[in-house]
């Protein structure tokens, strides 16, 4: 995406699974449209923006996605599969900056919002819980592991950010009512008591072995998107 998201879903709405293309812009930001109705949907929080089930008060269920380097990923999970390249369209497929500077006018006149509190591509975690939004500004959290401690929409929350390999999540602070507390140990995750967690939020030993931390609306994105979708949006230290 050019706004340097990824954002997965559900495809499947009350026993239906759909199938999506990419449609268009809005907000500066491309949405997509269902094969089975034609409806227009935006990738950031999976809503409706209108089409026959625009009335109907649906959305994607959102599912957590880890945004880092190859390298950051494979280290920790080693068995992992990958998606072949399709060879039809192998010529397309190109290196990214993320947060690299510009955005095109074509996306320039689709913003409703626009908001200068950051430059428009910095890189951010956007947070959502209850109805508050934050976004955490990756650069000003050096290159290694960091675990911040906040609050959000009343919720306690924990957020894993490593703004070296542009990777953040967030979740809940607690399991089964239990709140914990986080702190990084080098390039490991480790709770008030002593469970250490991967960077997906699962517990791999300690008391927690096996269970797996709730997680909260969270994705890295460039300001520019994050703050046209939610101009309510607090940032983090301000």
């Amino acid at each position: 995406m050019v706004c340097s998201s990824g954002v997965g879903f559900n495809p499947e709405v009350n026993g239906v699974r759909y199938t999506f293309d990419v449609y268009g812009l809005y907000n500066g930001l491309f949405v997509m449209a269902d094969r089975q109705t034609g409806s227009v949907w935006t990738h950031y929080d999976g809503s409706i923006l209108t089409g026959p089930l625009a009335e109907q008060g649906i959305a994607l269920e959102l599912r957590p996605i880890v945004h880092t380097t190859w390298s950051n990923w494979l280290a920790t999970y080693p068995d992992t599969t990958v998606l072949d390249w399709y060879p039809e369209f192998e010529a397309r497929y190109r290196s990214i900056e993320p947060g690299r500077g510009g955005l095109g006018p074509q996306f320039l006149a689709t913003i409703l919002n626009w908001d200068d509190r950051l430059s428009e591509n910095e890189l951010v975690l956007g947070v959502n819980a209850g109805s508050e939004y934050r976004a955490y500004v990756l650069a000003e959290f050096g290159s290694a592991l960091q675990v911040i401690e906040d609050t959000l929409g009343g919720m306690p929350i924990v957020v894993f950010l490593e703004p070296g390999t542009d990777f953040g999540l967030a979740f809940e602070a607690a399991v089964d009512g239990e709140r914990l507390y986080f702190a990084a140990e080098g390039d490991q995750i480790i709770d008030s008591e002593g469970t250490r967690w991967d960077i997906s939020g699962k517990a791999i030993s300690g008391p927690q072995a096996g269970s797996n931390l709730t997680y909260v609306t969270s994705f890295v994105t460039e300001w520019y998107g994050w703050a046209a979708y939610h101009p309510q949006s607090s940032i983090y230290g301000q």
